[in-house]
């Protein structure tokens, strides 16, 4: 291969912002972490049932971050894949779920949905339409910042793979 191709490889610029998974767990970990508990939503929860959630989300390489020219995360998403009835207990605070419940089923529960700037939910929004496709209910808490919660569920149609927008085909995952 002609060296000078190579060399340019190297000198292109970084996309401002693209989807990444890293291929080690224990990277991907330490990243969450890092990110996560930086935000007063994600730092008031108990580290033991935190870190069962993100141990499963990337076990089951359910989760996507954002990534910066820089290669500093400013965005993620974490979510499970459950049947209707784990995803209502859970959505109604009535019950939690394990990783066994969390590997397939028709509704996806999105429980960590982070983003820096309007620009970056972007972003988090496509890979949330990605993992939507095939699935008939998205659910997840809307938390506010006095404590409150609201639960909402969202029904998902055959429009959702159309609203994957051009510009995040061409933000396809980076591994």
């Amino acid at each position: 291969m002609d060296m000078n191709v190579i060399a340019d490889v190297a000198k292109a610029p970084r996309p401002a912002h693209r989807l990444y998974r890293p291929r080690d767990p224990r990277v991907a970990l330490g990243l969450a972490v890092s990110h996560l508990m930086t935000r007063p939503a994600f730092a008031r929860l108990r580290f033991g049932e935190w870190s069962r959630i993100l141990t499963g989300q990337i076990n089951r390489k359910h989760y996507r971050f954002v990534l910066d020219e820089k290669d500093r995360v400013v965005g993620f998403l974490g979510w499970a894949l459950a049947t209707k009835k784990t995803a209502d207990a859970w959505v109604e605070g009535r019950a939690d779920f394990s990783h066994d419940d969390a590997k397939d089923g028709p509704c996806i529960i999105f429980n960590a949905w982070t983003a820096n700037t309007p620009q970056i939910n972007r972003f988090v929004l496509d890979a949330a339409r990605q993992a939507m496709v095939g699935k008939e209910t998205a659910y997840f808490k809307r938390l506010y910042t006095d404590g409150r919660t609201r639960p909402v569920r969202i029904k998902i149609n055959e429009f959702v793979a159309g609203h994957i927008s051009v510009e995040g085909e061409a933000r396809k995952m980076v591994a």
